[in-house]
């Protein structure tokens, strides 16, 4: 159920910025997030690599969300919402399982993230293209609690909001 719940809070990782943090959280060092290499696009999918740090306590729930947005209008400021995008892609296909699981250990890692069309985006998206996209990271750690619309209302947060280039995949 928490799993379920978070994923609604991945969707909205843009309002986790005013994240609270309990004071168990407090103790616990904060999250880290980082585009760490090239975006390759390939017929359907998508592979990104990430650097992260999360650590996990007992009872609490982690999650990462990976969003690759494209479009002329997409910017990581003021556009980044899926209304200025032609393309969005994302980790909400297989969340939190597979290559998209994180590793909450308190170290730091170097994944790649395999990224597929955003569920429930218009059927007719076109393919990643060669080009400029926003990419959207968000790790979440040590969380307890849900609001009712299923954001995370305590642990840590950290992000990356940044513009890359697709390298077309074979």
């Amino acid at each position: 159920m928490k799993t379920r719940l978070i994923g609604v809070a991945a969707a909205t990782c843009a309002a986790a910025f005013a994240l609270s943090t309990s004071p168990a959280a407090a103790e616990a060092p904060q999250p880290t997030a980082q585009v760490a290499g090239h975006l390759v696009a390939g017929p359907g999918a998508a592979n990104v690599k990430v650097t992260y740090s999360c650590s996990s306590s007992p009872g609490s729930v982690s999650h990462l969300y990976v969003g690759v947005k494209q479009g002329p209008q997409v910017n990581a400021t003021n556009h980044t919402s899926s209304q200025w995008a032609n393309t969005f892609y994302s980790t909400n296909w297989k969340s939190d399982a597979g290559p998209n699981a994180l590793v909450c250990d308190g170290k730091t890692h170097t994944q790649n993230i395999i990224l597929k069309k955003q569920p429930g985006f218009p059927a007719a998206v076109p393919n990643l293209h060669k080009g400029t996209v926003l990419v959207q990271l968000c790790v979440y750690d040590n969380v307890t609690a849900f609001s009712e619309q299923g954001e995370p209302l305590d642990g840590g947060f950290a992000f990356d909001y940044s513009m890359h280039d697709v390298q077309a995949g074979k």
